[in-house]
């Protein structure tokens, strides 16, 4: 199966068991490789901190998903689309391709990145990222309720 972009929400659910979190694994485990954003990385750390600020996941917890998640950074586990200026001028098009679906500022840049990178599919489990990504005519692996 050919590579795939995970958005933060299916990247979370990597490290967090949360629901559909193995279909995720799956996803991961047939894919040719695992495509993120310089930007998910920040996100990652921020979903996390969320986490654990409303006791979802303990200090324990947090540290070692921290580890695990650098580890796969340093191992380059994922293939890492850069956050610069031309990704951001790119974002604005495709803001305008997905209009009227109400896409927000980050998902505009994950969505972008996709496409920067090549690529064909994308992950998530958010609802509006899947509908914008149908409407670029991507391939769209939700795992959202």
């Amino acid at each position: 199966m050919p590579e795939i972009y995970l958005d933060t929400s299916a990247l979370i659910k990597l490290y967090v068991a949360e629901p559909r979190s193995t279909e995720v694994e799956q996803l991961v485990a047939e894919a040719d490789g695992i495509v993120i954003n310089r930007l998910g990385m920040l996100e990652w750390h921020c979903a996390m901190a969320r986490r654990l600020r409303t006791r979802q996941i303990t200090a324990d917890y947090m540290n070692l998903a921290r580890t695990e998640f650098t580890r796969h950074l340093a191992e380059d586990y994922y293939r890492i689309v850069p956050y610069n200026d031309p990704l951001l001028g790119d974002a604005l098009r495709v803001l305008d391709s997905t209009d009227p679906i109400p896409l927000r500022t980050l998902d505009a840049i994950h969505l972008t990145a996709v496409r920067n990178a090549g690529l064909a599919r994308i992950a998530t489990a958010d609802d509006v990222m899947r509908r914008a990504a149908h409407q670029l005519q991507l391939e769209v692996a939700y795992f959202g309720d």
